[in-house]
């Protein structure tokens, strides 16, 4: 996904780690399921910026296909493959993709953008492979808030790049700052061809209405849905719901 990936990529994990991929699947699709009325198992889904692929394989079952699509090939690949029938992987530019117009029911870009020289045409790739009336999971994290979400320190990714790099050599030389997060405001902006909905606000509600929330989520039950919408530039990370216009060039509600 970055091109700082190792280049042993073959046969090892990204450095970002393999974790918590069927969490992070699992969170993907209730998103789908919860703000849209889409029947997914019918549908075919790109997952852009797969890495190791192990959240394209913990997608396969809700979708009729899963393509994985990452500029470095991962050894987990084979083995995710050969288990799940409707997965396969592409190696190939996330930012120049080889897959026809108007071609993909669902795109998942599940924090990616950060990491690409160019986002804006990462953008523009998911505009142009999606059908008319298809969704893409955008989710990515924001610069606004105080803790880099890569290193894990505070207020880093704020100050000049070259001066962040040389800290982190000097101070912890195993960590790799290679993301370039953006604002609420510019990120919507990119987003501008599509109708967006920011998705956040309606899964805090979501979560918080569970039986099983703790405390500190079942505040929100009286937080106002359009205050949660007002403070949406605050997200700790974005998650947006995009669609791309139909044929008449309406834009999806």
């Amino acid at each position: 996904m970055s091109s700082n990936t190792p280049v042993d990529a073959a046969t090892s994990d990204p450095h970002w780690g393999s974790a918590n991929r069927e969490q992070k699947a699992e969170n993907i699709l209730q998103c789908l399921n919860l703000l849209t009325d889409l029947d997914l198992k019918t549908l075919s889904c790109v997952d852009i910026g797969c890495g190791s692929g192990g959240i394209s394989y913990h997608l396969a079952p809700g979708f009729d296909s899963v393509c994985g699509v990452d500029p470095e090939p991962w050894q987990r690949w084979q083995d995710f493959t050969s288990q799940r029938t409707n997965l396969r992987f592409r190696e190939e530019s996330i930012e120049s993709l080889s897959l026809a117009d108007n071609s993909v029911d669902v795109v998942i870009c599940n924090q990616v953008y950060e990491h690409v020289p160019s986002p804006e045409k990462l953008i523009a790739q998911i505009y142009r492979i999606l059908k008319p009336g298809g969704i893409c999971y955008f989710a990515g994290p924001n610069l606004l808030y105080p803790i880099e979400p890569h290193v894990h320190w505070p207020f880093i990714h704020w100050i000049p790049r070259r001066l962040a790099l040389a800290i982190i050599r000097f101070l912890a030389p195993d960590k790799i700052l290679d993301a370039y997060s953006t604002t609420y405001w510019r990120l919507r902006r990119w987003l501008g061809d599509f109708t967006i909905v920011d998705a956040v606000p309606q899964l805090v509600k979501h979560r918080a209405a569970s039986p099983e929330a703790g405390n500190a989520w079942r505040v929100f039950r009286v937080v106002p849905l359009g205050l949660l919408n007002a403070l949406g530039f605050l997200s700790p990370s974005f998650v947006f719901l995009v669609s791309k216009p139909d044929d008449r060039g309406h834009k999806k509600s």
